[in-house]
């Protein structure tokens, strides 16, 4: 959908990321292992981890189904029901208009 923009080393297993692709919220998974958003990009499928900061939450039902650029530290999280997943913490959230589809 879209490509991973810069990826730089934070810490041995944290790691700042930046990825533009299509948003798609309300997502669900087999025993809940989900954040419930994710990002669809070139190098494959994030999922976004929005804590509990309300304002990313609504921005991000705002945005569901667009482009958008999002920003924050890369974690790899152990599955029970399904395989690692790839979830960015997310600090950032922004539409993005000129992000290949």
């Amino acid at each position: 959908m879209a490509l991973l923009i810069s990826f730089s080393a934070v810490a041995a297993d944290a790691q700042k990321i930046e990825v533009a692709g299509k948003l798609k919220t309300g997502v669900v998974a087999i025993g809940g292992e989900t954040t419930g958003v994710t990002i669809e990009a070139k190098d494959g499928t994030y999922e976004l981890d929005l804590g509990k900061d309300e304002a990313l939450k609504k921005k991000a039902d705002e945005l569901n189904g667009m482009m958008v650029r999002a920003m924050g530290t890369l974690e790899t999280r152990k599955g029970v029901e399904g395989k690692d997943r790839k979830v960015i913490v997310v600090s950032k959230l922004e539409g993005a208009k000129n992000a290949a589809p």
